[in-house]
């Protein structure tokens, strides 16, 4: 009788192997926030809140022969955030295991794979929507638990703000006092140590730039330029910020950055995605961004499919700051 080992498909390396083969997903927050150089693999299953709200920051220095200055408190006490896991199933029913046993077992590999990438593509849209909410400085996620649902909340604090005294929209404002904007909000974040900014608008606001840097006059004395990806303004660079996420308590479509709104991102502060260690045997009990593994089902008879991970986007809330630009 043919068999059909399924468990040489969910090893870690057999895992690692399929993701290596599956085509990149985009995810703008993500890729733009935190890119692959700012995401950790957490080998404990909770985050110490004093690993993630360290501040560094520039020292005096030491005559030499004296003591060095250290850069932590004195505070034996530690506090924990407990991440949440992402858990997404897919079902392999007994008939469909019956039927790869017609196929190659190149063709049972490949349709092993197609089954992952479904997972892995659910779990990144999920951490995407958790990234997105995490640059509020806090995350508010609808959570499943045992009795039905709830809500999974983190909060890392309060983002800086600025006010306008004009909006963009309003018919007077003009293309140098957005540009005054744009140089306070770059001040608020630089006097917090970061100077790599990145703007992130929403449709309207990339829409009111856009009318007022096209309506300038020629020959004006401002260098400005628009196209489809950003505005550039005396070489201060405008991006409009498109990602968005579902909401899974009601279906809704939500902005990571609002349509009205213009954020402020210092790229260079120390924004860091955590992959705690995944709760299951079979991965090993240790931080992986995806693994998945087969469960045996009796009734209906079958193997459940089960993608894991354990994500926490950690963002800075003093490397972003928010302006309400139109009405």
């Amino acid at each position: 009788m043919l068999e059909i080992d399924l468990r040489k498909y969910f090893t870690p390396k057999a895992i690692a192997q399929m993701l290596s083969n599956l085509p990149v997903i985009k995810t703008p927050v993500m890729d733009r926030i935190y890119p692959e150089a700012k995401r950790k693999q957490h080998q404990l299953p909770v985050l110490g809140i004093n690993e993630i709200t360290q501040v560094i920051k520039n020292v005096p220095v030491v005559r030499r022969g004296t003591p060095a200055i250290p850069i932590t408190g004195d505070s034996q006490q530690i506090s924990y955030i407990e991440p949440q896991p992402v858990e997404v199933s897919s079902f392999l029913s007994a008939t469909e295991m019956n039927n790869l046993k017609l196929l190659s077992d190149k063709s049972i590999e490949q349709f092993m794979q197609d089954k992952i990438d479904t997972l892995r593509s659910t779990v990144r849209k999920t951490v995407e929507a958790l990234s997105a909410q995490s640059l509020t400085g806090a995350i508010s996620y609808s959570m499943k638990t045992s009795g039905g649902f709830d809500t999974y909340a983190v909060t890392f604090g309060s983002t800086l703000e600025f006010v306008l005294s004009k909006l963009w929209s309003a018919a007077d404002k003009t293309v140098g006092e957005i540009l005054k904007d744009l140089i306070e909000m770059a001040r608020l974040l630089n006097e917090k140590g970061y100077s790599e900014i990145a703007y992130l608008a929403g449709s309207d606001a990339y829409i009111a730039l856009a009318n007022k840097v096209l309506g300038l006059p020629s020959g004006s004395n401002i260098k400005a330029e628009v196209n489809e990806k950003a505005i550039t303004i005396a070489g201060f660079s405008v991006e409009i910020f498109n990602g968005v996420y579902i909401n899974p308590t009601d279906g809704s479509t939500q902005n990571a950055v609002p349509p009205k709104k213009l954020c402020a991102i210092g790229l260079d502060a120390p924004f860091a995605l955590y992959y705690c260690a995944i709760d299951d045997i079979e991965a090993g009990l240790v931080a992986l961004p995806f693994f998945a593994s087969p469960e045996k089902k009796k009734n209906p008879s079958g193997i459940e499919i089960v993608g894991k991970s354990k994500p926490l986007p950690v963002p800075v809330p003093n490397g972003i700051c928010w302006a309400e630009v139109t009405a």
